[in-house]
């Protein structure tokens, strides 16, 4: 494993000089192992914004680690913290992983989901091109719609398009559609999966808190029950 003192190289062979990135949403999956990465391998610095940290804790201990000139975590809410642009004015690339991402969630809370997945992500958007930073922007496989097998006719009852990533598709049309020469990079995951993906209800999530299928079924194993 490399150090972020080690000299890292483009694919044309020169140093890789150090940056100011401004990930949004760390505290979640996929941003507290972007994190931990970015912290052990590379020298750039990381402005990290969430409401939460606990996947980060092991990164805050900063009197003790390497990286304790190179990370910062900003406890705020993007909905309608106005220091958002002022941390996107300093960094060179703005990451957005913000989404409701837990199919108990968008499945029974539509507009809750279309506010958090879309409205939200709009001022980021706007934010990075008024201000010419390029965007690192977090979709999903499902916009790609369904594989032949599992088609279903458009008046079947079990055909149900959740509004998670019918709205991924439209942030991506918004983020494509900019007419100010917004630099960015869509990334559609297709089902990562590990550690800190997901909060075992009553082990160190609440118990009414129904997570994603590899929890719930961690859960069922660690109680006995059937899996469900």
């Amino acid at each position: 494993m490399s150090s972020p003192s080690s000299i890292r190289l483009d694919l044309d062979g020169n140093p890789i000089k150090p940056i100011t990135i401004c990930i949004i949403d760390t505290g979640g999956f996929i941003g507290s192992h972007l994190c931990e990465k970015l912290m052990l391998q590379t020298p750039h610095k990381v402005l990290a914004l969430d409401v939460y940290n606990n996947k980060l804790k092991h990164l805050l201990e900063l009197e003790t680690l390497p990286w304790n000139n190179h990370f910062e975590f900003h406890r705020l809410n993007i909905k309608n913290d106005p220091i958002l642009e002022s941390l996107i004015k300093t960094t060179y690339l703005v990451i957005n992983l913000v989404a409701i991402y837990t199919p108990i969630d968008y499945n029974t809370s539509p507009l809750h989901t279309i506010y958090n997945n879309f409205i939200v992500a709009i001022p980021v958007v706007k934010h990075c091109s008024e201000n010419n930073k390029r965007l690192v922007h977090f979709s999903t496989c499902e916009v790609h719609g369904k594989t032949i097998g599992s088609f279903l006719p458009k008046d079947s009852p079990l055909r149900h398009d959740p509004a998670y990533y019918m709205l991924k598709e439209d942030e991506s049309s918004c983020i494509f559609g900019d007419e100010n020469g917004l630099e960015f990079t869509i990334v559609r995951p297709f089902n990562w999966i590990g550690p800190r993906m997901d909060l075992v209800p009553s082990v160190d999530g609440p118990s009414e808190r129904v997570p994603r299928v590899l929890a719930c079924f961690s859960n069922n194993l660690l109680r006995g029950e059937p899996l469900k």
